[in-house]
């Protein structure tokens, strides 16, 4: 395995989970290994390794025993007997090239060292002559080739090379950026053997008839190199394959799954009750050696003594805890994203988790704000303390996932099927939950016609777009679009106010699509960095009575002027596959790692109207 590089856990979910390539300094590109390798892969996962992580919801969901926390680094005589563990990595792409002479070297996967170059005689500044000590290092090719189907493998330099005549055991390539074009056609792969050729056409690509490596004959060999795959693959693939350039974005989709934790069970139990029930042997001694469908009291007090905690409330909060655990069975968990977030809006909305638990609610009086939110909203919540758990379970290349895990698009992070587990991070900050009043927005719909006339086109763009990218139809509603436009102002609004980084943000929207029998109309903006911006306070003081008001009013006069109108006011489709109507980096978009929704689906006129139809505008009361 390559030598130890930097890099930090929560970056191991996302963007660089396994199967990715990561570029570290001084040029050397790796991916991430399989969890067959990572350290305890196939034994049990201690509580005091520190990598447990329990989220029972999306554990159910995800059809898993347990997540776990990607190795970190420790030092050796910090008395633990899980020091200085890290994360395997392979060597990709295995194509190398002198940056002084040319010369291509194929390195294996398994290379442990960067490689120097080894000189080319036949080449004008060849490095041959140099001692080795003081040849360049190689640095990896720009070019790899992937399939649909997730597979990725070296580009094919010496069939591409050689079309006329086949290749012998003693040819040599050597690549020369040439001076006379700045584009592809000025890079040329060479041969001892004489045979050189351009990479100008390596981009094009045909759905049916494919690229130019299907003209050769290069089919993809269903290569998986992050799980040892270097030379054929567990089973044929035989698709097309498109070249891709190593740092492009359609080379790597992770599908990362995110949960709030929901604590109901711990409402009135002590911190330190919570904390042994939160210990998975612990709770498996107790919730497997029930009595008549109860806890044990015997293994509550055997625990108890052990821990030094009261039986009785141990055996109390443990029954609670087994009661509960249906509130996130199925109907919450195994199911759509809808209903799996159904339960996080209920839970929120009924703010009834305390203090000792990992989601502190606190319930915002609506009397106390004044009518500008109170005509609006008929929630609003401050989180004081939240805890998400993002997890990776599988990726995709080409297009985006689609969000289910027996999707044969969707590659796997493993080999053994006996590993039960995924990666995950568990991250905790804080927030302000909103709920938009219900009536406001159906008399809003029903009073405005225009908004559909607007809205649907974008709508039927949109779902075009997902169906060519092999994603399922989504059911959009002017409401979802409302939501999601008010969270982006708010969130570029209050990173000026209370001195968060809008990258510091997050929005989680609840929303019903499939099922407007039990509607949801709440947002939840929050800080889950995962750094020392996780949780300061500053967003709760900011969602109170006084300061909320101050906050929505700037957020929707600044919404109603952007420095590209008229242009952005008046688009019909800008941003992202089109997919915005009123929104540009000027007014509502957001760092990519805030939204849910990739800077898509977003029209501010919905807000504020525009200037031909001031009432299309949700919040135009707000402008006078």
């Amino acid at each position: 395995m390559p030598a130890q590089k930097p890099i930090r856990r929560s970056q191991l979910i996302s963007p660089f989970g396994m199967g990715a390539m990561v570029d570290f300094p001084r040029d050397e590109s790796l991916m991430p290994a399989g969890l067959d390798v990572w350290p305890l892969a196939k034994e049990e996962c201690p509580p005091e390794s520190g990598w447990l992580i329990r989220e029972e919801r999306l554990e159910t969901r995800l059809n898993v025993s347990h997540f776990r926390f990607p190795p970190d680094h420790r030092e050796r005589d910090s008395g633990t007997r899980f020091p200085n563990e890290s994360v395997p990595f392979v060597r990709f792409p295995r194509w190398h090239y002198c940056h002084h002479c040319g010369g291509m070297e194929e390195l294996s996967i398994f290379s442990a060292t960067r490689e120097r170059c080894r000189g080319r005689p036949y080449a004008q500044q060849s490095c041959a002559n140099k001692p080795e000590k003081r040849r360049p290092f190689l640095i990896p090719v720009r070019f790899v080739a992937a399939c649909e189907s997730g597979h990725i493998q070296d580009f094919p330099f010496m069939e591409w090379v050689h079309r006329e005549s086949p290749q012998t055991a003693d040819c040599k390539l050597r690549l020369r950026a040439g001076r006379s074009s700045a584009g592809l056609s000025g890079i040329t792969l060479e041969c001892s053997c004489g045979q050189k050729r351009t990479l100008g056409d390596v981009f094009r690509f045909d759905e049916k008839e494919g690229g130019p490596l299907s003209k050769l004959g290069c089919r993809c060999k269903g290569l998986r190199p992050w799980l040892g795959e270097s030379d054929t693959g567990a089973m044929s693939c035989g698709n097309h394959l498109r070249v891709l350039q190593r740092g492009a974005s359609n080379v790597y989709f992770p599908q990362v799954f995110s949960s709030i934790y929901l604590p109901l069970w711990a409402e009135h139990v002590g911190a330190d009750i919570v904390a042994i029930l939160e210990q998975s042997h612990v709770w498996a001694l107790l919730s497997q050696g029930t009595v008549n469908g109860r806890i044990d009291p015997v293994r509550c007090q055997t625990v108890a003594a052990m821990a030094g905690i009261d039986a009785k409330e141990l055996e109390a909060a443990a029954q609670l805890k087994l009661e509960g655990r249906p509130l996130s069975g199925p109907s919450g968990a195994a199911g759509d994203e809808e209903s799996f977030r159904r339960s996080e809006y209920q839970a929120i909305c009924d703010g009834e988790v305390g203090p000792d638990t990992d989601l502190y609610v606190e319930c915002a009086e609506p009397q106390d704000y004044d009518l500008a939110v109170t005509k609006f909203f008929s929630r609003i919540r401050l989180v004081h303390k939240l805890r998400e758990t993002r997890a990776l379970a599988g990726f995709t290349r080409i297009l985006p996932p689609d969000g289910n895990l027996a999707s044969p698009r969707l590659q796997s992070l493993k080999l053994d099927p006996r590993i039960d587990w995924l990666p995950a991070v568990k991250v905790y900050g804080e927030g302000i939950f909103i709920e938009v009043d219900s009536s406001a927005v159906d008399l809003w719909l029903a009073t405005q016609p225009e908004i559909l006339k607007r809205i649907v086109p974008l709508i039927d763009h949109y779902n075009t777009v997902r169906l060519g990218r092999q994603q399922p139809h989504r059911n959009i509603t002017p409401k979802f679009l409302l939501l999601h436009t008010l969270a982006h102002v708010l969130i570029n609004q209050l990173s000026f106010d209370c001195g968060y980084g809008s990258a510091s943000l997050r929005e989680r929207i609840y929303c019903d699509f499939s099922d407007p029998a039990k509607p949801m109309q709440g947002i939840l903006i929050y800080t889950a960095s995962g750094d020392s911006e996780g949780s300061m306070g500053g967003l709760v003081r900011q969602g109170k009575a006084g300061r909320f008001e101050q906050t929505l009013r700037r957020a929707i006069q600044h919404a109603a002027w952007c420095s590209s109108d008229p242009v952005c006011i008046e688009s019909n489709g800008q941003g992202s596959d089109s997919a915005n109507l009123a929104a540009c980096h000027g007014c509502c978009l957001l760092p990519e790692t805030s939204c849910e929704e990739g800077n898509r689906l977003l029209d501010r006129a919905l807000l504020v109207g525009t200037p031909g139809l001031p009432g299309l505008g949700f919040f135009v009361d707000l402008l006078s």
